[in-house]
């Protein structure tokens, strides 16, 4: 076991509750869709810690992008750590990027076409991505600023199709915590801090200044109502 004491307690509770609206998961196959960074590594680590309750065989994919020259070293990290796991391995590359598409768009959906294809093929339940609740507050923001109705407001929901975001309820603070107390290898991707992307200004100046300046809460205010607009959206 990676993850111990009351705060690893807390998140399973938190992974457990996304995890028990899919109850096709029990005994059966979950695709990890695995790039190597931390929230990455820290999902499938905590994944195979709760795969007990669940009895699910964890498939880990790496996806590689061909955009950075460390695309070999970010894949032998993900490959080095599915095999700590005893865990199969498999590397999906995309594609050729057509003209004039928007990089940000076209790689988030040549991501989910690869990693759909290899759910058909092996006949897996659900694909596991790490998105937690930074990236929700940050997808809120950024459907507000395009000028999202309701719809939009509902950011990402915790199981969309065969989609399953295990620690869409858990802060990046708390994963970051649990990951320092491993000796667990990742990266840090530096396109992630390029502010040649819009979820990066988001990221790294637009949410600082509003919890400085407006709410030191404001990543699970914005969560919370995402989370809160599903629940209406079911009535």
């Amino acid at each position: 076991m990676y993850f111990q004491g009351a705060l690893w307690r807390k998140v399973n509770q938190q992974m457990i509750k996304v995890l028990n609206g899919a109850p096709a998961l029990t005994g059966g196959k979950l695709i990890v869709a695995l790039s190597g960074g931390m929230d990455s590594v820290f999902l499938l680590a905590a994944l195979c810690q709760i795969k007990r309750k669940y009895h699910f065989k964890l498939l880990p994919v790496h996806i590689d992008h061909r955009l950075e020259s460390e695309a070999r070293l970010f894949s032998g990290i993900a490959k080095k750590l599915a095999l700590k796991f005893n865990l199969g391995f498999e590397t999906l590359t995309v594609g050729k990027r057509p003209r004039r598409r928007n990089l940000e768009d076209w790689l988030r959906e040549e991501r989910y076409r690869l990693l759909e294809k290899r759910r058909r093929k092996e006949n897996v339940g659900y694909i596991a991505v790490a998105h937690h609740q930074s990236d929700q507050a940050e997808t809120v923001l950024a459907h507000i600023i395009r000028g999202a109705g309701i719809q939009g407001l509902k950011g990402m929901l915790p199981i969309r199709g065969k989609i399953i975001r295990p620690l869409l309820y858990v802060s990046k603070k708390d994963i970051t915590a649990l990951m320092h107390s491993t000796n667990l290898p990742y990266y840090n991707d530096r396109l992630n801090y390029s502010r040649d992307y819009q979820r990066n200004k988001i990221r790294h100046e637009l949410i600082p200044f509003m919890e400085k300046e407006l709410n030191p809460q404001i990543t699970s205010r914005l969560a919370k109502l995402a989370e809160n607009l599903q629940r209406i959206a079911k009535y």
